[in-house]
This record gives C-alpha cells, sequence and structure tokens, in this order.
C-alpha cells in the first residue's frame, strides 16, 4: 500500500498518538479496505512502482579531522567559564505546547529527554571527552525506570523510520544526513533518496544491519517501548502523541538538537507558530464540518463493513482554527441505531472519539440483499449528517486521481440531487492533494511539522480564499484534482547516498566566554 507504515506508537496507554493512530489508513487498514483480487493488483503495481536498485546504504563520512578543520568539531580543552552552548543557541520545549521531552544544557553536551520511552540521550559535541555519569547527572538526574544514551553531535548519519520525520529533517536541510527513509517518503529529495535505494528494509536481517550501520535510528515506541530500549542507537521521536497540533510541530526543536541545529530549528518553529496563528484569521461564517470514511473491513475483527464519523482531536481543532465549526456528534447521533462509539486512541479520551456504524446493524430482514443493506445503512449514515455543510471523506482511494465526485456520491448511496447540504451546495473535501509520484498522500509527512500548511489549506477550501495555500485538501464537488505532484527531479540537494560525497559541514562557534548554569536535576 502507499501510505505510511504504521509502526503505531502505543507508548503508554495515556499517551497514545492520537495523530498517527488516527491520521489515515496504515498498511494493514489499507488492506482491510481491498478484495483479495484488488490486494494481487495492488501488490503487482506497488512492486512496478517501487523497484530499486540493491541496498545502498553505504555512504562516505568525513573523518574527525576533516570536520575538526572545518570547524564541525572541535578538540579545544575549554576553561571552566566557556561553553559552546550559550543561551542564544538553547532551545527548551515550550510548556505550553510539548511537554513529552525536555532538553538540558552544559558546557561540552546536553541531555535530550524523552518522557514516553524513558530515555536519555546524552549528546556531546564532537571532538570532546564524553561526560562522566556524575557529570550528566549534575545537569540531568537518570529518573527511575530512565535509561541514558550516549552520541556525538551533529551526527552524520541518521534513519528515519517513518514518514512523520522527514517534515522535520527537510526543514532542517539535513537530507544528506538521513541513510535511509521510509519507502512511503513523499518528499522530492525522499523520492530521490528511495530511487537510490536508501529505503528502511522489511527484511529483519537486512533491517537489523541498516540500523546498526548509522548513528541514530529516529523511530517509534511497539507496545511498551522495548524495541526503543534495547537498541544502542534507537531514538524515540513522540511528536504524534502530543495532544496540539503546534505540539507535534515543536520536536523540530527535539530533532535539531542532533545535528546542533537550534538555532535554526528556534526560528523555524517561531515561524511556524506563528503562521499557525494567522492561518485562518479574517473569516466570520462557521460552517459544519464533518470527517467521514467507509471502509470494508472495520470493527475489533476486520470483517465489518463500517461507516465512520471520527472527532479525533487534532481533526476538532484544526477545523476550528481554519474558521470552521465542527459537527455536534454526540447530539446529531443520539438516537441512531447500530452505533459503537469509542475513543479516537484506545484509552486516551484526550485523543477524541470515533462515531463506527456497523452495515450489519441495518439489516432489517433476512431476506435482504446485501446492496438492500447498504443502502439502509448509508441512508441511516446520511441522514444523521444533515447538519454538516462540509464533508471531508477519508476513504482509501489507491490512485487519489481515480476518486471523484461520483465516487463519493457512489460509495455512500447519494446523487447529485441529495439535499444534503454538502451536495448541494458543492462541499465534499478530501486530503489527497498533494501527493509523490507514486501517490504517498504529504497529508502524512509534512503537516506534521508544518501545521500551518493544513490550516492555510483548509482555510482555502471551506471559504475559496485565494489569499490562502492551496494546500492538502481538494473538493471534489467542485472538480478539483490531485494537482500537487512533488517529484523527485525536483529534488535540489546533493545526497551522499546518491553520490560519493559527504555531507555538509554543519559549523558551531568555538567555544566562547559564557558561562551555562546547569538547569537544577528533578528529584528522581
Amino acid at each position: 500500500a502507499k501510505q505510511p507504515p504504521s509502526a503505531f506508537s502505543a507508548g503508554s496507554p495515556q499517551r497514545s498518538s492520537a495523530q498517527f493512530l488516527t491520521r489515515g489508513p496504515s498498511v494493514l487498514s489499507v488492506a482491510r479496505s481491498m478484495t483479495t483480487r484488488q490486494l494481487l493488483a495492488a501488490a503487482a503495481a506497488f512492486a512496478a512502482a517501487t523497484a530499486r536498485p540493491s541496498l545502498a546504504a553505504t555512504v562516505s563520512v568525513a573523518a574527525l579531522s576533516e570536520r575538526i578543520a572545518a570547524e564541525e568539531c572541535w578538540d579545544t580543552e575549554i576553561s571552566d567559564s566557556q561553553t559552546f552552548y550559550p543561551l542564544g543557541v538553547q532551545v527548551h520545549s515550550d510548556p505550553d505546547t510539548a511537554d513529552l521531552f525536555d532538553i538540558k544544557y552544559s558546557d561540552t553536551f546536553k541531555v535530550v529527554i524523552s518522557n514516553i520511552a524513558k530515555e536519555q540521550y546524552v549528546l556531546t559535541q564532537c571532538g570532546q571527552t564524553e561526560p562522566t555519569t556524575e557529570q550528566v547527572d549534575e545537569v540531568a538526574a537518570l529518573e527511575s525506570g530512565y535509561i541514558r544514551k550516549h552520541f556525538g553531535v551533529p551526527i552524520q548519519t541518521s534513519m528515519a523510520s517513518t514518514t512523520v520525520l522527514l517534515g522535520f529533517l527537510e526543514a532542517l536541510g539535513v537530507q544528506d544526513r538521513v541513510n535511509y527513509v521510509s519507502q512511503y517518503a513523499v518528499a522530492s529529495c525522499w523520492q530521490q533518496a528511495v530511487s537510490c535505494g536508501a529505503t528502511v528494509e522489511s527484511n529483519a536481517t537486512l533491517l537489523t544491519g541498516q540500523q546498526e550501520g548509522v548513528d541514530v535510528v529516529f523511530m517509534d515506541c511497539g507496545i511498551d517501548c522495548s524495541n526503543v530500549n534495547s537498541m544502542a542507537n534507537g531514538v524515540h521521536v513522540p511528536t504524534t502523541q502530543e495532544d496540539g497540533m503546534l505540539a507535534t510541530a515543536e520536536y523540530i526543536k527535539y530533532i535539531g538538537a542532533f545535528f546542533n541545529k537550534e538555532p535554526q530549528a528556534n526560528e523555524l518553529f517561531a515561524a511556524t507558530k506563528t503562521a499557525y496563528n494567522q492561518a485562518a484569521s479574517g473569516h466570520t461564517t462557521t460552517p459544519v464540518v464533518v470527517w467521514i470514511s467507509y471502509t470494508a473491513y472495520g470493527g475489533p475483527n476486520w470483517d465489518q463493513k463500517t461507516l465512520t464519523i471520527s472527532q479525533a482531536s487534532y481533526k476538532l481543532t484544526l477545523v476550528e482554527h481554519a474558521g470552521g465549526a465542527n459537527f455536534d456528534a454526540e447530539t446529531e447521533l443520539a438516537n441512531v441505531p447500530g452505533l459503537d462509539v469509542s475513543y479516537a486512541v484506545a484509552g486516551n479520551p484526550a485523543a477524541g472519539k470515533t462515531y463506527s456504524f456497523y452495515v450489519s446493524s441495518f439489516n432489517g430482514s433476512a431476506a435482504n440483499t446485501e446492496a438492500d443493506v447498504m443502502a439502509n445503512a448509508t441512508a441511516h449514515f446520511m441522514a444523521a449528517l444533515a447538519s454538516a455543510d462540509v464533508v471531508i471523506d477519508e476513504t482509501y482511494a489507491w490512485d487519489p486521481s481515480t476518486y471523484t465526485f461520483d465516487s463519493f456520491l457512489a460509495q455512500y448511496g447519494l446523487t447529485s440531487t441529495s439535499d444534503r447540504k454538502f451536495v448541494q451546495n458543492g462541499m465534499v473535501l478530501r486530503f489527497d492533494r498533494t501527493v509523490s509520484e507514486g501517490n504517498g498522500m504529504d497529508w502524512y509527512e509534512s503537516r506534521i511539522a508544518k501545521p500551518d500548511w493544513a490550516v492555510e489549506g483548509l482555510a482555502h477550501s471551506l471559504f475559496g480564499d485565494a489569499s490562502k495555500r492551496a494546500k492538502y485538501f481538494r473538493n471534489i464537488a467542485k472538480g478539483e484534482l490531485v494537482d500537487q505532484v512533488l517529484t523527485k527531479a525536483a529534488c535540489g540537494s546533493t545526497l551522499p547516498v546518491c553520490e560519493d560525497t559527504t555531507s555538509e559541514f554543519i559549523t558551531i562557534t568555538g567555544p566562547v566566554d559564557e558561562e551555562v548554569v546547569p538547569t537544577p536535576a528533578p528529584t528522581p
């Protein structure tokens, strides 16, 4: 399937990933929505579309002496009053946004704290001596149950296990330090890297070799984060486990610290925050928006045709910020039969809710045909949406360009003369406007780092506002097409995975006379 792989981040049950687990179909949930014949055809098509050379990823890296000469690394012995990390280059998580990480600084190292995986990452300026346990403890005591890992920075090589991290790496301009990416990557340079064989392997043996051959593996947790904890160079990035869209975007600081890119990360996040807050200003009307989808493989056992209304918290926030109003599912669906209500992420009420209509619940008679049952279900489903002015249809389509307004009408048992307001007013949206050459959707990649683009894109579609960026969303009721195709030819960077070259040096100012006062360590 052409969606990002779902190495689902469970983390702790209380802090599961609302934006990741509910962000769209995974490889498995895509398979749920396809027949056996479709699966076989899709597999063949995907194999042809993603054919690539043998695993490439041996890349050249600069020697320490070269890095010192370029002032990326420093072997200078510093005095007690000097530091590589003056206050002007430091980053910290904003207590009003991200709350699952923190970063603390000393003179020659910094400590990144990842709270879900319960890990500390001690990042020592390359060329300097790795700090002792006692020195690290003075800056950030190791809390009970936490483990500590050491890295030299800036790192030279890395793996990005999921697409949700790629927007940050691209924004920081460190594509040349990423050796392996998901085959579902969308941005131009990631597609170029994939074409050169720099793809995260599915074969366990080959994958282990890839992971052991890089400085850092940026990854998601499994059920209990043991997959991260057991890997010496594994780094958990819980961006989509934060509750808010700006909180997810703040992880540019977290990732930036591994590349000594804190000044750029601070600037980029500040710009994103400003753009996010300004993205939907100036609209006075508030159209009611509802997110819906259909799958043939829903339910707890993946065997039930299901119509769904998603009220994931991040989607509700996005609609409100873009100037819309959210469908009142609790009220409007109060008397609908066959309705199952669950948390959007199990065990996490803050993630929002999912309302599922199981088609089998609408079988009024054993004599009804399958078509009759489906028609009865969609009729009830659409009747419940009477108050909605705008529908965002998340139903999966292998080739987004083939999903049209007629597809939507047929899927939900409607005609062009339906009295539903979103049909009469031509307001049926999808978020598959921006794709890769292989039809991977950018919604699952750049949106994580750039929530302002999502707000702008939705505001553009809700209000026909030409002053807002057209991004992600298209209105199929108005015939809008999948017209933003990102191509590998547009990559303007030199990638070591494709050419015999090393990454560009990331210079850092030498030790400066500004004493760092370590932040008091928390009580274990």
